[in-house]
């Protein structure tokens, strides 16, 4: 059942009328806080920024799911990534000292080598991520919208969509 109101809220997210680029940068944030670990203060100012900014929520939760069951795989490398950074490069030896001497900074954890390391892939992967995202969103309205708007699933979810609206009213 859950897996259905992802791909519910996945194919609603791509029929709606919002702005690709607001899809985009959700997706983008979404990856960025999905490869972070939870609790981290850094994913926290994360989601607190998604609220804030102009970027729509439901993209930025969804991306955030499937870019945690990514970093999962990602993990290995991004211990290398994150011990080359802390560790390997001495120059940056003091910096991080003084950062983890600071009141909050400990907080974002990045003195853990997977932090960094998939801190480092979020900040490489967002700008792509929010040009894929949005081109594909961009071709798939063009030319698969209508498409998909006939499948009988879609029939489906628009009558779910009814039941849960009326659901809601009557408190259940």
């Amino acid at each position: 059942m859950f897996w259905i109101k992802i791909v519910k809220k996945i194919i609603m997210i791509l029929q709606s009328e919002i702005s690709p680029s607001q899809i985009a940068a959700g997706a983008a944030f979404g990856a960025l806080i999905g490869l972070a670990p939870a609790g981290s203060l850094h994913s926290v100012l994360l989601i607190i920024l998604v609220f804030m900014l102009n970027v729509n929520i439901a993209s930025a939760f969804v991306f955030t799911g499937i870019f945690a069951l990514l970093g999962l795989l990602t993990d290995p490398f991004a211990d290398k990534v994150g011990y080359f950074l802390l560790v390997d490069i001495k120059a940056l030896v003091p910096v991080w000292a003084n950062l983890y001497n600071m009141p909050l900074v400990p907080f974002t954890r990045f003195y853990n080598t997977v932090v960094m390391g998939n801190l480092v892939f979020g900040i490489v992967l967002f700008a792509p991520v929010f040009m894929l995202v949005k081109r594909f969103i961009v071709f798939y309205r063009a030319n698969l919208r209508d498409k998909v708007a006939q499948w009988k699933i879609m029939k489906f979810f628009k009558i779910g969509s009814a039941f849960n609206v009326y659901d809601r009213m009557n408190g259940k």
